[in-house]
Formats: structure tokens, C-alpha cells, sequence
């Protein structure tokens, strides 16, 4: 979750750090500004907070940083403005403050926000190298609090035991509650990790020092990080950064994602490939005052399908094949606590540019979600925006712990019960949206076309064509009706170096088995493999909705359903690859 090949560490540490901010906007008139600033000092007043961490880190047998030993201290501080901060009440166990420094997979959020997980501070921690992190807060109250935690190991002390975890307070052998609440104490830890900033037009907010930051962090890679996930919230003027000398704003957001030293850490490969294509797609959509509109009255993809013979629906279909935007938005009804109101979701779609990739986003207020995709986006780009308002509380409900995708567990329909919504089918109506959009804004083109190959077989010809008269009909008897064709079970695309397996949408008799073949093409009719040509369990194979067991050139996904789509990369992009799907019965009910 923290930190995968397809979901680097640096985009999991920059999410959280401005989600938590995000929903913690004081001042709605005006944006959060967040800083990083990278440090390093020799010598410096750092050594006199963090040298008990590192003395029990060297007593567990953990790493100590060889900066250290030579006497430098790094870290990346993160401060957030125009925040309420977590000095609300220290006397609470179960306060803000309290909350964020104990209690580890729980949260105060009550869904109304872009977290609510307990989750994100783990990030932190993670980011340095000592597992440790210290902080100070002001809350909008004017309390002041400074805390701070090192992850060690359990290690017996004399007769009794230490824990795993260290904090920075008072008494080596008191309390964790026992802060230093001194206000020179507090004007020390400012001063000594460069705290600086609440005393002017913003007076609260939270600031972090992150001792010996990770090498993947570093400045290009956070603004990189920022514009990828946060692009909607910087472009409406809701999120402001500062990370070391460098300013993203909504002004200055174009130019920042045009260095090249930015450009190329972007993470999606979409996007680094044209981000001023991506950015131009969120801009126009926020721009835009009267969007075309389309209502769902039951939420439901086949309500959009039976829209598709409407005037509107082919006023936007041209317009999207003459290379113009298509901005719509979606409307539906949502239940909340037994009554009813209907939400929307907006949408900008247009085509592909040609030997680009298709632009794939979706956003809730203003934090993307980069696992809720279409399966095939075709060449069109599509980016749909959540506002702030009871569709994002419930889709937040509906996320992960990484906040990644929309998911349909116990736990989430738990969850959307405790916060009074009705069911799960709005959840699947959203996933759903970008590859059914998609869908519905192309025109069908299912109808076969007799006449396709004509002009490659057909001679021109001066004489008029001979027909054949129809035989009469007996009496009764009518022209048989056509054969239904059954749609195939599973679609394959084309990747650069593999290719997409994936569910038909259309199939409907679930749960089956497939067995997928692979070799590189060699003009025979059956193309013969080599474990010299490449083996399957070397490649990168990723899947959903099934099990896949891998040997030689051959896999078996077993229990696909409609959700089902298979990845595979990794091979020669020079060749041409040979693939052999057969889905097969006798897959397990449940």
C-alpha cells in the first residue's frame, strides 16, 4: 500500500500529508499552504532531540544513519497554514491531538473529508529513515502542543520491558502525557527544526520535522506528486505549495509541471507524456458554467444506455468525433438517512491526440482516485471531478485504506449503513462512469457493413449487375430468424509490451475459467514457444477479480467474474505476440 511499483512511496507520503491539511481548512475564502523544505545541519541543536532515539536505536540493533556519526542531521519538515491544527483539548483521550499520536487505524474523521482511515500518519514514520518524526502544533483555540515518536523494538529493561514505541515528553520513565508544555521549550523546538510562519496572518496549523527523509523524497518528485493527485484542488485556488524555493499555485502550476525536472517524475505515464494536455482538460471542465446534463433516475448504467437515442446524446457524439471537448454532468439520486436528493458528477472527455496515451482521472474534491478507471478508455481522454457534498462523503466511505479505488466489502457497506446511506449502488454507477461514458459518447458502430471490402476485391464494371429473382414463398412460411450471436466472454487489448485481458460487461453467466496461451508470432497458424522466447512467471502480471497460476507460456485464471481484468508486460515490443484464450466451466460458486 505504501509503497508499490505501479504506486511509488513519494505520491502515498505527498496524499496524505495534503489530504489530512485538505480537511483541516480553516479559512474557507482562502487556500491551505503547505511547505516542504528539505534541511541539513552539522553540529546543529537537532543532536539534542534525536540523540536518545538513536542511542535505543543502536541498543535494538537497528540502523543508525551514517550522517550521524558524522555529525549532520537531515530532515524534511511539512507545516500546513490556514489549518485548525490539533491543540483542541489535551485533556481528551480521544482529542484530535491524542488521536493522531496513539490510536493507529482509527480516526476522528466522520467521513465528511478526503480521509478518515487512521492510516496517514504511518506515512510519516515510513518517510524517515529512523522511523521517527517530531511535532508542534497550534490549534485555532491558540493551545500549543509538541510531541514527537520513534518506532524501536521491544527490549527488556532491568526487570521490566520497553515497548516499541518512543515519545518525546517530559520524563524518561513517566507519562507520554507528561508533555514538554514549557512555552521556551516550545520556542526551542521551533526555532531548532525551523518552524516558522504561525505567528503572522496564519496562526494555526501543524508542522512536522521527518529526521533523515528517504532518498525517493525530494523536491521535484513532491511537486510532481502534488499536481498529479491535487491538480483540481491547486487549479481552484484551494491548495497552495511551497516546496523549498519553489511555488505552486494556480498560477504558476503550468510552468512548474513544464520543468523538465518535474515532468519526468511524474508517475503516470499518461500524463508525464503530455502534462499540459492533462492540465488543459481540468481547467476547461472547472471553467465550464453550463455543462450539457444527464440524469440517471435510478442510478444505473443502463439508464445512460437508454439515453443514447436522444437528440442531446448525438449533438455530443459529434462534437466529440470533430476533436472538441465534451464537458456533461451526470445526475442521480442519492439516499441519505430516508430522504432523497439528487448529485452529480462532472465529466470532460475529448479525443486522444494520435501516439499519445489516453488521459484516465477521476477526482473526488479535488484528490484523485487513481484506481477508478475504465478497463478500456479507448482513445478518448476522460477526467470526472466529485465536488465537496454528500456524493464525495459517500464515495469516501466507499475507498480503501489508500484511498486508491472504490470497494464493496462488509466493511464499506458497514460503514455507508453507520453514516446513513442506502446500499452500494451508486458506488458501482461511479466506478462504472469512465469506461460507460466513454461508451456512450461514441456512436454505435456494431452494425456490420457489408460493403467494407469492396474496394479492395471488387472490379469496376460498366454493366449493370445481374440479379436473381427471390423464389416465391410458400404460403406460411417466413424467413427463419437470424442467429443470435453470443457477445465473447473476455476482451483482449493491445499494450505496448503485452497485452489486457478483461471481462465482457456484456456477459452475464458468471463465474467461469480461463486458460491463456501465449507465443510470439512465427506465421504458422499455431506459433511454437520457447522458455528461451520468455517464461511467464518472469513477467509483470497483475490481476483482479480471479486467481491466476502461471507455467511456461500458459496461465489459468480461475473464478473470473465481470470484474476480472488481467495485465501482462514485460515482453519484446519488437514482436508480434501470438494469444489463445479458452474459457472453460466448472469454476467455484460462491
Amino acid at each position: 500500500m505504501f509503497d508499490r511499483t505501479d504506486y511509488p512511496y513519494t505520491e502515498t507520503f505527498v496524499r496524505e500529508a495534503i489530504q489530512n491539511s485538505l480537511d483541516a481548512r480553516l479559512n474557507k475564502s482562502k487556500p491551505v499552504t503547505m511547505r516542504f523544505t528539505f534541511h541539513a545541519e552539522k553540529g546543529g541543536a537537532q543532536k539534542n532531540f534525536l540523540e536518545q532515539a538513536m542511542r535505543f536505536r543502536a541498543e535494538a540493533g537497528l540502523d543508525v544513519p551514517d550522517e550521524w556519526r558524522g555529525g549532520q542531521v537531515k530532515w524534511l519538515s511539512v507545516e500546513d497554514f490556514n489549518a485548525r491544527g490539533l491543540a483542541d483539548d489535551l485533556t481528551k483521550r480521544n482529542s484530535d491531538f491524542w488521536n493522531y499520536w496513539l490510536n493507529f487505524g482509527l480516526s476522528n474523521k466522520d467521513g465528511s473529508g478526503r480521509g478518515g482511515r487512521g492510516i496517514g500518519r504511518v506515512t510519516f514514520l515510513i518517510a524517515s529513515r529512523i522511523h521517527s518524526v517530531i511535532g508542534h502544533t497550534r490549534g485555532s483555540n491558540g493551545n500549543t502542543a509538541s510531541c514527537g515518536m520513534a518506532v524501536l523494538r521491544a527490549m527488556p529493561d532491568g526487570n521490566g520491558f520497553r515497548s516499541t514505541h518512543a515519545y518525546l515528553a517530559r520524563d524518561v520513565n513517566g507519562s507520554v502525557y507528561q508533555l514538554h508544555d514549557a512555552p521556551e521549550f516550545h520556542a526551542e523546538l521551533r526555532k531548532t527544526f525551523r518552524f516558522a510562519g504561525y505567528d503572522g496572518e496564519f496562526s494555526s496549523g501543524l508542522a512536522l520535522a521527518v529526521p533523515y527523509p528517504h532518498q525517493e523524497l525530494t523536491s521535484s518528485r513532491i511537486l510532481a506528486a502534488a499536481i498529479e493527485n491535487f491538480a483540481p484542488a491547486i487549479i481552484d485556488g484551494l491548495l497552495r505549495l511551497d516546496v523549498d524555493d519553489r511555488e505552486l499555485s494556480a498560477d504558476s502550476i503550468l510552468q512548474v509541471a513544464m520543468n523538465t525536472g518535474v515532468t519526468e517524475c511524474f508517475n503516470n505515464r499518461a500524463i508525464r507524456g503530455d502534462v499540459k494536455r492533462y492540465l488543459n482538460l481540468i481547467k476547461r471542465s472547472l471553467a465550464e458554467q453550463n455543462p450539457a446534463r444527464v440524469f440517471l433516475p435510478g442510478a444505473l448504467v443502463k439508464d445512460l444506455q437508454n439515453l443514447r437515442q436522444a437528440p442531446s446524446t448525438g449533438t455530443m457524439q459529434k462534437s466529440l468525433s470533430e476533436g472538441n471537448h465534451v464537458i456533461v454532468s451526470v445526475a442521480f439520486p442519492l439516499e441519505r438517512n430516508g430522504t432523497t436528493n439528487e448529485v452529480d458528477l462532472r465529466a470532460i472527455l475529448r479525443k486522444t491526440p494520435e501516439a499519445c496515451e489516453p488521459i484516465e482521472r477521476f477526482f473526488r474534491e479535488g484528490m484523485a482516485l487513481p484506481e477508478v478507471r475504465a478497463r478500456n478508455p479507448g482513445e478518448l481522454d476522460a477526467v470526472l471531478l466529485v465536488d465537496d457534498g454528500p456524493l464525495a462523503t459517500y464515495l469516501n466511505c466507499c475507498e480503501g485504506k489508500a484511498h486508491l479505488d472504490l470497494l464493496e466489502s462488509n466493511e464499506v457497506r458497514q460503514k455507508l449503513t453507520d453514516t446513513g446511506f442506502n446500499g452500494v449502488t451508486v458506488k458501482r454507477l461511479v466506478k462504472r462512469l469512465p469506461g460507460e461514458l466513454r461508451n456512450f459518447l461514441i456512436p454505435d458502430t456494431t452494425a456490420p457493413d457489408a460493403q467494407v471490402f469492396d474496394r479492395f476485391f471488387a472490379k469496376p464494371s460498366d454493366k449493370p449487375a445481374k440479379t436473381r429473382k427471390k423464389p416465391k414463398e410458400p404460403p406460411g412460411v417466413s424467413d427463419p430468424p437470424e442467429p443470435v450471436r453470443k457477445p465473447p466472454i473476455f476482451i483482449t487489448e493491445t499494450l505496448m509490451d503485452g497485452l489486457r485481458i478483461r471481462a465482457n460487461p456484456d456477459c452475464r453467466n458468471w463465474p467461469l475459467n480461463v486458460t491463456v496461451t501465449l507465443a510470439y508470432a512465427d506465421g504458422t497458424r499455431r506459433a511454437s514457444w520457447s522458455r528461451h522466447d520468455f517464461r511467464l512467471r518472469d513477467l509483470n502480471i497483475q490481476h483482479s477479480g480471479c486467481n491466476v497460476e502461471v507455467g511456461g507460456n500458459r496461465m489459468q485464471a480461475r473464478d473470473c467474474g465481470p470484474e476480472t481484468a488481467i495485465a501482462i508486460t514485460g515482453f519484446d515490443a519488437n514482436r508480434e505476440l501470438d494469444a489463445t484464450i479458452r474459457p472453460w466451466r466448472y469454476a467455484q460458486k460462491v
